[in-house]
């Protein structure tokens, strides 16, 4: 999901900071390093890079991937988004790229953010719109609710849970942040393997040790309704469907 997913966005994303060479940058809910390494890359070794993530399997992940030679250094944090176990005042940027709609206090981790930051410091924060908007995921959700039990397909709709762009700004300004700018932006999502390759992309879900448990006739129906959903979305032997991700910026 990384070169499909997370990499064309965190380009876009880091698009949207201006980081600046030599900065400083804190990659908070990192995962498995994405945007961490790109940044580190455009900032070049005279910067630094700070990046946390509550799950010490994904910091494993991040940890093991390298980078170039002319990036900043990485350096990996255990933490939750609030309390974040960063020092005050010590960040040009602060970025999340499709985390905080995780966060059980989004207000309380967008706070933590904004300590984080110097005075003047620039945030940037990415959460997918609707999965109506998102019209590959509404099919695959479609499919597992046809499938599977409601409440392991409705997992799935746990990226989707805060797609509101009014409400992703009232909170970042809420937080203490000024000159909020909230724009929509669209992205190719795409599978050059085709359905095939869509099913093995559960794999990186939530539902995924759910999903291998289940008695190979459901599996095999689940595979079967994931084709046929998904089948508007193929050709040439490609599954293409358009994202749509709610991006806030907004300064200290």
């Amino acid at each position: 999901m990384v070169p499909r997913l997370f990499e064309p966005w965190a380009l876009l994303l880091l698009d949207e900071c201006h980081l600046r060479p030599s900065a400083v940058v804190l990659d908070v809910a990192t995962g498995p390093g994405t945007v961490a390494r790109v940044a580190a890359k455009r900032i070049g070794p005279g910067g630094r890079v700070v990046a946390t993530d509550i799950s010490r399997p994904m910091l494993d992940v991040a940890k093991s991937k390298s980078s170039s030679p002319d990036s900043a250094p990485i350096t990996y944090i255990e933490s939750a988004a609030a309390p974040l176990g960063v020092e005050s005042a010590t960040f040009d940027f602060v970025i999340c790229q499709q985390g905080i709609q995780f966060f059980p206090d989004r207000l309380a981790a967008l706070s933590e953010m904004r300590r984080a930051l110097k005075p003047g410091g620039k945030l940037a924060i990415a959460a997918w719109s609707h999965i109506e908007d998102n019209a590959f995921y509404a099919a695959l959700h479609a499919a597992l609710r046809e499938s599977v039990p409601g409440d392991l397909a409705d997992r799935l709709l746990a990226p989707f849970s805060w797609p509101d762009a009014q409400v992703l700004k009232s909170t970042v300004e809420a937080a203490g942040f000024h000159e909020i700018r909230v724009m929509s932006a669209s992205l190719p999502l795409i599978f050059e393997g085709g359905i095939a390759q869509v099913v093995r992309s559960l794999a990186a879900t939530p539902l995924a040790p759910s999903l291998a448990i289940l008695p190979a006739e459901t599996q095999s129906r689940l595979n079967a309704t994931i084709g046929a959903h998904l089948a508007p979305f193929l050709g040439d032997g490609k599954v293409s469907a358009n994202m749509i991700s709610n991006i806030a910026i907004g300064r200290t």
